[in-house]
């Protein structure tokens, strides 16, 4: 093919002229610009043909000439000789291939003069364009992909991102972060995506960065964004909390501590040391105290415990050890001291806060009372507590011992009087039992009650007893107030005259046949049997009885009242008050009879009077006879017992001036 450029033949094959290095386009050249004899060989119709460039010389080509005789005979060796003496020959033979300037049949080929001289070489570009910008496309895409792995895997890209996102962070951001609202899960979660996609380590790495370089506002946002990603990290928590307290925010380092050393870690010592220097330094000498003893409770660390002992006052001392004591017995009170001379403060309320609810021991001295106590005290220097000192006694009097009878218990024809002695301590001396006992009180009951200090005192006089089974109880007490065990001696007096039944009693069985009133029977009648027997009330009054919830009615008469509840929906007796008489009494004791006449009715043991002026007469529960006085200083003598259906039936005789002014019927629940 043709050089475009410079019009020199060029191979086939070649990429670029040998002469002047223009890049050939061969494929294009050969499909459409093709011409000539090439055109010619391939048979098509638009060959032309080619134009030469112009002749130098008058030298003829291969061509120009006329076919000489003997064409196709060999070439004899003369001729080739003759050739390179520069001779022609006409019989030469047709070349076998086609090169050089294409042959024009029918036309002489001119000379071609040869010029002696030397032809400059050619320069030659072998640049390879293509080749460039692919390798620097692919260094292109290799420095990309380089990049993102940087990015993506070195340390150091890590950090430039999270330095990126650290300075972009918003207290928005942070609060959308914690939120636990779910209109803002998807927000959030891409928020967190975006935060994750470098380790959460590297925030704490560079929120340290900017600590270190004094950047303090962005180092707490780092940090704050580091334990979102990387909750509870107690080093990294350490770093935040210094932050604060270098830019004297010292609340939220002391929050931060505080949150430190209760939940994310109670066994490190930072965040207490921490919270005792700032303590120390705001003058809070009680907390920085009370995080001293937190500290070693929760580390073991002696270096906290000995702090705080060299920090806070000592703790009281006492001069009587925990232990019982009998309180007649010791020779000194408590005393309570501070080595250092501080104040003193004491309870013995288990309850109560000290020192605000204690008591100032002025002298030191607390007087022991009887009992269980702990006693719990502490010193104050201004406003450090020691720790407290906890002390538990056990004080206590002497018990006399029960008294003793000089009738032993048995059964006598007889009626016999008993005297009451007191009772022999083994230990004491002759001296320690005459004490005793010239401090003794005894109390004693015959009527079958358990004695106590309301019973009757036996003052020396010798004891009458009653016919029949009866129980002798007696105690006594001594100046302590303490009582002794109780004596109980049984006995029977086989000798008349025998005592009467107990208040709904008969041969020893339940019988109220001699204790009903004539025409009603409480828990019975109805109130219109009652008005059919006693006649219309006066007055009908809705009322309560006692603590009942049913309801009531008073019917006013003019001997007295009628209460009626309402049971099973009916009106049943529960009450009657006679002031007058209007039917038949038990056992015959009418208005108007003595109180000797109605215990002599009764069953009566004859027990004396008790110091506050009442008596027993006998004591069975729930068969129970008492002379008794009210509050208000009247007397009236009472009886109680159980019927067949377990109903608690009262009646009692109230008197004035010894004589009966009514007598009240009820039930009690």
């Amino acid at each position: 093919m043709i050089c475009k450029k410079c019009g020199s033949y060029v191979v086939d094959d070649a990429l670029t002229c040998e002469r002047c290095g223009t890049f050939q386009d061969a494929e294009s050249f050969r499909l459409s610009n093709a011409s000539g004899v090439k055109a010619m060989r391939q048979g098509r119709a638009s060959a032309q043909v080619i134009t030469l460039p112009p002749r130098s010389s008058e030298v003829r080509e291969y061509g120009d000439y006329e076919p000489l005789p003997g064409y196709g005979e060999p070439i004899r060796q003369g001729a080739s000789q003759g050739r390179r003496q520069g001779q022609s020959y006409a019989a030469a033979s047709r070349p076998q291939e086609h090169r050089g300037v294409p042959v024009v049949a029918g036309r002489k080929t001119p000379n071609v003069k040869h010029r002696n001289k030397r032809t400059a070489p050619v320069k030659r570009s072998n640049t390879n364009w293509a080749l460039i910008l692919l390798i620097l496309g692919v260094l292109v895409i290799g420095a990309a992909i380089g990049y993102v792995v940087y990015m993506n895997e070195s340390d150091e890209g890590h950090r430039i991102t999270a330095r990126k996102l650290v300075l972009e962070a918003t207290p928005e951001q942070f609060e959308l972060a914690v939120s636990k609202d779910p209109l803002l899960l998807e927000p959030q979660e891409e928020l967190l995506r975006e935060w994750s996609s470098i380790p959460a380590q590297t925030y704490w790495y560079v929120g340290e960065e900017y600590l270190d370089s004094g950047d303090l506002s962005t180092a707490i946002t780092a940090f704050t964004l580091a334990d979102i990603m990387d909750p509870e990290n107690y080093d990294g928590l350490l770093l935040k909390a210094s932050a604060y307290e270098m830019l004297s925010d010292q609340k939220s380092a002391e929050e931060l501590y505080l949150y430190l050393s209760t939940e994310v870690s109670t066994f490190r010592t930072e965040a207490y040391t921490a919270l005792i220097r700032i303590y120390q330094d705001q003058g809070r000498r009680p907390e920085a105290a009370d995080m001293m003893k937190l500290a070693y409770e929760n580390t073991e660390r002696e270096n906290f415990r000995l702090q705080r002992e060299d920090y806070i006052p000592e703790s009281p001392q006492v001069n009587l050890v925990a232990g019982r004591y009998e309180i007649s017995a010791m020779k000194e009170d408590i005393l309570i001291t501070s080595p250092q001379g501080y104040d003193v403060y004491y309870t013995t309320d288990d309850n109560a806060i000290l020192p605000q609810e204690g008591l100032l021991a002025d002298d030191g001295v607390i007087v022991p009372v009887e009992g269980n106590i702990k006693i719990r005290a502490v010193c104050v220097s201004g406003d450090l507590v020691s720790d407290p000192l906890s002390v538990s006694y056990n004080f206590f009097y002497p018990t006399p011992p029960a008294p003793k009878s000089n009738l032993a218990p048995n059964t006598y024809k007889k009626r016999y009087s008993v005297e009451l002695r007191p009772g022999k301590v083994e230990e004491f001396t002759k001296k320690q039992q005459a004490e005793m006992e010239a401090n003794l009180t005894y109390y004693y009951t015959i009527d079958g009650s358990t004695p106590t200090e309301e019973s009757p005192v036996y003052d020396g006089t010798p004891i009458q007893m009653p016919p029949g089974r009866v129980t002798l109880k007696a105690i006594c007490v001594n100046q302590y107030g303490k009582m002794s065990s109780t004596l109980e001696v049984g006995y029977k007096f086989e000798a008349p005259p025998y005592l009467n039944q107990m208040y709904g009693m008969k041969d020893n069985a339940i019988n109220f046949d001699d204790d009903t009133f004539t025409g009603f029977q409480l828990n019975k009648t109805t109130q219109e049997e009652f008005e059919s027997n006693f006649g219309k009330a006066k007055t009908v009054t809705e009322t309560t009885y006692l603590q009942l919830t049913n309801q009531a009615r008073h019917l006013d008469y003019d001997w007295g009242y009628a209460v009626f509840i309402l049971n099973n929906n009916q009106w049943q007796l529960a009450r009657v008050e006679m002031r007058s008489g209007f039917t038949k009494t038990p056992r015959g004791i009418q208005l108007g009879a003595s109180a000797d006449e109605v215990t002599a009715a009764y069953k009566d043991f004859g027990q004396v009077k008790s110091p506050n002026g009442t008596r027993g007469l006998y004591y069975d529960y729930p068969r129970v006879g008492q002379h008794l006085i009210s509050e208000d200083g009247t007397e009236y003598i009472q009886y109680t017992a159980h019927t067949l259906e377990s109903k608690m039936w009262v009646l009692q005789y109230w008197l004035e001036s010894g004589r009966v002014k009514k007598i009240v019927h009820f039930y009690q629940p």
